[in-house]
Order: structure tokens, then C-alpha cells, then sequence
């Protein structure tokens, strides 16, 4: 008869393998406007007291497993998720980028004609 307790740790996620969800995501992206409102990003990049003010921040929202690592994963993930939205769309007329919901926007008879 399998053990229960390795079932159960081997459907359990790594601490590596972060799953992230739409609210983690905008958790990270809210701390890190914070830093950069304290100007803790110098020459596009961040500084060492900018990630360790992310990682506290999450950690309070998201739970203490969150690392420097994981955050700069996900901000790699999602630089090139915006980018290939942004070649997608940024050359179609009748888009635009929101940043206050962060994402495309446009006239439903234009999103008609890009499905066509």
C-alpha cells in the first residue's frame, strides 16, 4: 500500500516551481511601482533594497515562500509575454495599451476585423 505522506509530497508544487496567478502578478507589479516611485531603479535596473522590499511585501501578501529568484522570474515571464503582445498589436491601428487595467484595449468593430 503507498504511503500517503510521498503521494501527497510529490503532487505538492517545489518551492522552485512557483505557480502564479493573476493576483500574484498584480501584487508584484503594484510593489514594484512602489519601489520605483522610491526610485529604486537606477539604469534599468533594480536595486538590492528594491527586491528585498518586494520580497517582504509579497511574502506579507503571498506567503513567506517567495524569493528574490522567483521574482525575477516571473518579471522575466511577463517582459516577454508584454512583448509579444506589443509586436502583436502596436503596429494595428485602433489599439491601444491601458495601463490602468493593463491590456489592449479597442472598439469592438475593430476587434471584429483583427479576428477576420
Amino acid at each position: 500500500m503507498p504511503n500517503k505522506e510521498n503521494k501527497t509530497e510529490a503532487t505538492q508544487p517545489s518551492k522552485d516551481n512557483l505557480r502564479w496567478s493573476e493576483e500574484m502578478d498584480e501584487a508584484l507589479l503594484n510593489a514594484l511601482a512602489k519601489e520605483a516611485l522610491k526610485s529604486n531603479r537606477h539604469d534599468g535596473s533594480w536595486t538590492t533594497e528594491a527586491y528585498a522590499n518586494v520580497v517582504k511585501t509579497l511574502s506579507i501578501a503571498i506567503g513567506p515562500h517567495i524569493t528574490k529568484n522567483h521574482i525575477k522570474n516571473r518579471m522575466k515571464t511577463l517582459k516577454d509575454h508584454f512583448a509579444e503582445a506589443y509586436d502583436l498589436f502596436h503596429h494595428l491601428s485602433g489599439f491601444a495599451w491601458n495601463p490602468v487595467t493593463r491590456k489592449f484595449e479597442a472598439e469592438e468593430e475593430v476587434w471584429q476585423d483583427f479576428i477576420k
